[in-house]
């Protein structure tokens, strides 16, 4: 059954999107009522716990290091079919340019988990952080990518915030760093697609009226249309007196 070879990257085209939503955040650290710093917040695809370890071996950040506070990570956290979005899987999307033709069969819903860690190093500067993201989601926020280039497939992914979950590390001695972590769960939507089958647009039609037991023709009909414009350009029907 699985015998096509085809990729349309939908995944990494949504996982693409969503970072980006994310990747032009910036604050303000104010002292005394007055902006002191503007800070623009990195954000990289990759576990929280890469992060927090990276951390924890140079708490005081004195080495050169990819890693600095405050940032953002995601990951994909799971995948599940989605029965709720379930259409025909025998209909087709067909897409033709007047010569040739092609289609696929209607996609397969599954929802993507990602949660979205932000990591900082004060409770103010996540704050300023997570409600520039939060008036966004109501709790959904759509997301266009071009699904399958092929068939000039646009795809909308409602992008749903679940939940938001909260950690402040300030336990222990003075040699342990704080952190203070947002988890935003979110669930995407998304639309997963077969292969692309490629075939010719059928313009001649030939359709003989005989009889079965003696191969007598009565009629013939034959039509010849036009693919750009739909109409049928040449009707030919022709009736034989036996």
């Amino acid at each position: 059954m699985i015998n096509n070879i085809f990729y349309h990257s939908i995944t990494r085209k949504i996982i693409v999107g969503f970072g980006s939503l994310f990747s032009d955040i910036r604050f303000h650290r104010k002292l005394d009522g007055d902006t002191e710093q503007t800070i623009h917040v990195p954000i990289a695809y990759a576990p929280k716990e890469k992060w927090i370890v990276r951390l924890e071996q140079d708490p005081t950040l004195e080495n050169h290091v990819y890693t600095t506070l405050p940032r953002l990570s995601f990951e994909i956290t799971g995948m599940s079919y989605d029965a709720t979005r379930k259409t025909n899987r025998m209909n087709y999307i067909t897409c033709g340019d007047g010569t040739s033709v092609t289609r696929m069969y209607s996609p397969v819903p599954y929802n993507i988990d990602i949660s979205l860690y932000c990591l900082t190093k004060t409770q103010e500067d996540a704050l300023q952080i997570v409600e520039q993201i939060l008036p966004y989601f109501t709790p959904e926020y759509t997301m266009s990518i071009k699904g399958v280039v092929e068939n000039n497939v646009i795809i909308d992914v409602p992008i749903i915030l679940e939940s938001v979950n909260i950690q402040d590390d300030y336990d222990g001695d003075f040699n342990q760093r704080r952190f203070v972590t947002y988890t935003l769960n979110f669930t995407l939507k998304a639309n997963f697609y077969g292969p692309v089958v490629s075939g010719k647009i059928i313009t001649n039609t030939l359709v003989d009226i005989q009889d079965i037991k003696t191969n007598v023709l009565f009629e013939d009909y034959e039509a010849v249309g036009s693919p750009s414009t739909g109409n049928v350009t040449t009707d030919t029907w022709t009736i034989n007196n036996q």
